[in-house]
């Protein structure tokens, strides 16, 4: 079941590190965190962290919760940024193939343990991104829109 409305921006940097990410790990999957902030309901995605899979296959890449966190603590001390923070995961995927029932299903399952939304990108190996959103449980009905969308806004607000 699709719930709510969600917006997300992606911003210009987002896809080529996503990019640079699947074609350094083809032809395996590759993975990691997504980090940025909420903006007036807008999900604002700035970075993506690799974080790899010593195990991961042609079509499967599993985020180690222990490594994950590591790499989240310690980019986040580093960045020192007070709006950054966890919104979500992403994966390469080295076929033309989008997200997979397995990848939404575990979308909608992470989402349920936070009030926020989460992102899942799915990078595909013609550089499409799927981008999908939950919010507890649920999936929801996504709308990209530009990093420049954002910066309008804050200029006339």
């Amino acid at each position: 079941m699709i719930g709510r409305r969600q917006r997300v921006s992606l911003h210009p940097y987002v896809p080529r590190a996503l990019t640079a990410a699947a074609r350094r790990s083809e032809p395996k999957e590759t993975g990691g965190l997504l980090l940025g902030w909420t903006d007036g309901g807008i999900i604002v995605v700035r970075h993506a962290l690799e974080v790899p899979d010593p195990s991961a296959t042609q079509t499967s890449w599993t985020r180690s919760e222990t490594r994950a966190n590591e790499a989240l603590t310690k980019w986040l001390s580093e960045a020192a940024h007070p709006w950054l923070g966890y919104v979500g995961d992403w994966h390469a995927h080295p076929a033309p193939v989008g997200a997979s029932t397995t990848d939404k299903r575990c979308l909608k399952k992470d989402s349920r343990v936070t009030q926020k939304s989460l992102v899942l990108i799915v990078h595909r190996s013609d550089e499409t991104l799927d981008v999908l959103t939950a919010q507890r449980g649920s999936a929801a009905r996504t709308t990209l829109i530009t990093y420049e969308e954002i910066n309008q806004k804050d200029q006339t607000s």
